[in-house]
């Protein structure tokens, strides 16, 4: 990407920036999430991260735990939206599913973790 061989330069200057960022359209199509499904998987780890045992980072304004459900198999990819294919997980450990280098293995070390969870 972009950012990543800008990052890879040994030397360069403070951007300048934009002071007036332009902007784009974007079209997308966006998966109908279960809301029961979602509510499932978020009591069921009682505002705990599934993935690394730590409490939510914070408390949203409703006073419930902030954690993200995050599907093991990717809607995309035919993953079902199910509660046995969805965990509840604090924004680091949901990035880290997403790009983290390691991510097969944290998604292995889940399926072995919960029981619920069934690997399609």
């Amino acid at each position: 990407t972009d950012v990543s061989n800008i990052r890879k330069k040994k030397t360069r200057s403070p951007p300048i920036g934009s002071e007036k960022p332009r902007t784009t359209e974007i079209i997308t199509s966006q998966y109908v999430r279960n809301a029961e499904v979602v509510a499932w998987v978020l009591d069921l780890a009682n505002g705990v991260c599934e993935c690394c045992g730590k409490a939510s980072p914070f408390l949203k304004e409703g006073g419930t735990p902030y954690l993200e459900v995050h599907h093991l198999k990717r809607l995309a990819d035919s993953g079902s939206d199910t509660i046995s294919n969805a965990i509840a997980a604090c924004p680091n450990c949901h990035r880290e599913l997403h790009y983290g280098v390691d991510k097969e293995a944290v998604r292995g070390k889940m399926y072995r973790l919960l029981e619920r969870l069934i690997d399609e």
